[in-house]
């Protein structure tokens, strides 16, 4: 569930003996931390003024309302401090000082202790000179003038036999418009999660509507698999098209250099390279450079996928850089690249490009992307090209399970359909003669798809994905990682500020995905 922000509920072993109106700030009553204070009053939570804006037409009588909003408030304490001596009168003041500055603090009054408000410390009146006890008061400006409930109120989807409905009634009990925060839990496969305000006709449509699940294909090609137990049959060392020829940077920019071996026996089931590294800055490797046969129509323009498993492990200090480019001819049609180019963090960054387009660079959720085994599998339907990335956790008899995994965004690009892959280039490269990552290749498999969609092409979500939706943040997350590429440009993000009362939300999904589980989490507020 999205972590709404912290709030402290009143505590303490006096709370009879305290003053009515007594101050809890940031979850401790100012008279717990300072011996001798008292709150005495509190005003300015009562009614709040509008601020109106006004406009004179002409002659004519009256003026006309441009608008009318609501402004801030201020929040006067009054408070009677008193000390035994002038040192620890000035140690009180001290104290109350380091209490009150800051950005901003949560603020309760021990009247209503089910509300706080978001105040910074603005203003104080002067303190009677010459004297160890004192009234005086200071004043809290509350940017948005509002109280917010301590307490969540959270709706679902779930109906009263059980079943999942398309629709979500969300109850506001405040007097002022609150944003929800809304997540759902996928059941099935699924393309996109479109969210409708049926109260004034909002939209959130998160994902691609056109997605499709796909059907069957028959007569799928499998060109290669090859299991790198050995050196892989018909496949050259040191030839082929790398994606980062040249270095550009530093004193004595360069190209990169292809250069190096494989051994099959430092790890196990798997080719890792065996890296000519100089003092050159600049990146070099080995590669592997492999043919892609024809499909058996004789042509190599059709639907593909291609699968291969790799390790990394990183740590700061570490660099390495890992190249999967499908070839037509000598220029790169598709690649996938996963690297650490810094020395100053343990980081993984990932790349997809299609011909000279750069579609996506991400830096990994390294909580998540760990060090270990991975899948990249990247393929192609007609104009539109598709990678996914898997963080293996386990292999097992029926096949992949995963502790993480991204769907990046597809991409089409006209011309795609016609781009004749013909081979394969997979470079591992290490930085100059520096401390270099851990890296090596498992596992690969090229195929043909002889049909316009087959079975469970990659879709958004996934069976048991998390999605959480934060509209006053305009803010999306998938699994805990914050994914800035799902939501429409037009989303009507603003509609989502539910007003007081009753709102009904409704949910769609794709034609053939299964609802998701859906709940929306208010904090009620209060003018």
């Amino acid at each position: 569930m999205y972590d709404f922000r912290e709030t402290t509920p009143f505590t303490g072993s006096d709370d009879n003996q305290r003053p009515a109106e007594a101050m809890l700030i940031d979850g401790q009553y100012i008279e717990d931390l300072i011996p001798g204070y008292s709150t005495l009053q509190v005003s300015g939570r009562e009614l709040l003024s509008q601020s109106i804006e006004k406009q004179t037409i002409g002659k004519s009588d009256g003026e006309l309302i441009q608008y009318v909003r609501d402004p801030s408030r201020e929040i006067v304490v009054g408070y009677r401090l008193a000390a035994a001596d002038n040192l620890s009168f000035r140690q009180a003041f001290y104290k109350l000082n380091s209490i009150l500055h800051g950005d901003s603090h949560q603020v309760s009054f021990n009247d209503d202790p089910s509300k706080y408000w978001i105040a910074t410390f603005s203003d104080i009146d002067d303190v009677p000179k010459g004297r160890n006890a004192i009234t005086s008061s200071f004043t809290l400006f509350v940017p948005d003038g509002i109280a917010h409930s301590i307490a969540t109120q959270t709706f679902d989807n779930m109906g009263d036999d059980g079943t999942l409905n398309d629709e979500i009634t969300v109850q506001n009990d405040g007097t002022y418009p609150v944003y929800p925060v809304i997540e759902a839990t996928m059941h099935s496969d699924n393309g996109v999660v479109t969210l409708i305000n049926e109260n004034n006709g909002g939209i959130l449509q998160l994902g691609n509507p056109g997605e499709v699940d796909g059907v069957q294909a028959p007569n799928s090609e499998t060109v290669f698999h090859y299991d790198l137990l050995s050196a892989p049959s018909g496949v050259a060392v040191n030839t082929g098209t790398i994606n980062y020829p040249n270095y550009p940077y530093g004193s004595n920019p360069g190209p990169n250099t292809i250069a190096g071996s494989w051994d099959y026996a430092k790890a196990p089931d798997a080719a890792t390279p065996v890296l000519d590294r100089t003092a050159a800055m600049h990146w070099a490797g080995p590669t592997f450079h492999g043919p892609i046969k024809a499909n058996a129509a004789g042509v190599n323009t059709g639907n593909l996928i291609w699968s291969n498993r790799f390790n990394v492990t990183t740590s700061v200090g570490a660099l390495g850089r890992l190249e999967f480019n499908l070839q037509s001819g000598n220029d790169i049609a598709i690649s996938f690249v996963i690297r650490d180019s810094t020395y100053a963090a343990n980081m993984l960054t990932v790349e997809g490009w299609i011909k000279d387009h750069n579609v996506f660079t991400q830096d990994l959720n390294r909580a998540l992307f760990t060090d270990g085994m991975y899948e990249i599998v990247m393929s192609k339907l007609g104009n539109t090209v598709t990678f996914k990335l898997t963080k293996v956790k386990q292999l097992s008899a029926a096949g992949i399970i995963s502790s993480a995994q991204i769907v990046f965004p597809p991409v089409t690009i006209n011309g795609v359909s016609d781009m004749g892959i013909d081979s394969f280039t997979v470079w591992m490269a290490g930085f100059s003669n520096t401390v270099g990552w851990t890296a090596n290749w498992s596992d690969s498999v090229f195929q043909w798809i002889n049909v316009d969609y087959w079975q469970d092409l990659p879709n958004r979500f996934s069976d048991g994905d998390d999605l959480l939706i934060d509209p006053a943040q305009i803010k999306v997350f998938v699994n805990n990682v914050e994914d800035k590429t799902i939501h429409a440009i037009d989303n009507d993000w603003e509609k989502f500020r539910l007003d007081p009362g009753e709102t009904k939300i409704k949910i769609v999904v794709s034609s053939f995905a299964t609802l998701p589980t859906v709940t929306a989490t208010i904090r009620e507020a209060f003018l």
